[in-house]
């Protein structure tokens, strides 16, 4: 398998930036082995890059990785993008996975702005040693604790996917659709599916868009 695509530097995936790369080699300073070091990264990304589904997201400039950084948050694409960066920073093979899935407890806000369908929902896929593992650095331990939701930690053997219930049992992510994987953010098919799925005044409502 020919592994040179998921290490590249891309223009969303900007690992040359010294602020993301001195980050992330600080990050893993005196850790040895990969599998520690992907949990470090996984867990900085998730917690430290807070979970924020109403931040900008119609210019490229969006999903590039140093911004994110700099931003200290985002959604799932953005965080997906800061991690895969930072995973190839540190020469592990890292792809992009995307699928459509439904927030059952989705609060009220972003519903009336999107529903509970969210497509493209990004997540990652990290080589390490012969296996691809998935890893969904996405919902921050803070937030989850306040919508009692149990946060899918990663003990660098098992895939780290969201959780598909709450703490009570009720239903809470369902993946509807996959939408398959990449070794870069395919920024005009994401926004053209945005475009056509919902409304075409959502960019309007997002304030943040505004620019």
């Amino acid at each position: 398998m020919n592994l040179a695509p998921y290490l590249q530097e891309t223009s969303f995936l900007d690992l040359s930036n010294p602020i993301l790369s001195t980050r992330t080699r600080e990050l893993v300073a005196g850790i040895d082995g990969v599998r520690e070091q992907v949990k470090v990264i996984f867990f900085f990304v998730r917690d430290e890059i807070k979970y924020n589904p109403y931040v900008s997201f119609l210019h490229p400039e969006d999903y590039i990785a140093s911004q994110t950084l700099q931003r200290g948050e985002g959604f799932c694409i953005q965080k997906a993008s800061l991690f895969t960066a930072m995973m190839r920073i540190l020469k592990i093979p890292t792809k992009l996975y995307f699928a459509d899935i439904r927030n059952h407890l989705a609060p009220d806000k972003l519903k009336e702005l999107m529903g509970d369908m969210f497509i493209y929902h990004s997540y990652c896929g990290v080589l390490i040693e012969g296996e691809w593992l998935k890893l969904a650095p996405t919902f921050n331990r803070e937030m989850c604790e306040k919508i009692r939701v149990g946060t899918n930690d990663f003990d660098g053997f098992h895939n780290a996917l969201l959780p598909l219930t709450n703490l009570d049992g009720e239903l809470y992510v369902e993946y509807v659709k996959d939408r398959g994987e990449a070794a870069d953010i395919p920024f005009a098919e994401i926004i053209t599916a945005f475009k056509d799925f919902y409304d075409s005044g959502l960019a309007e409502k997002w304030p943040l868009n505004q620019r």
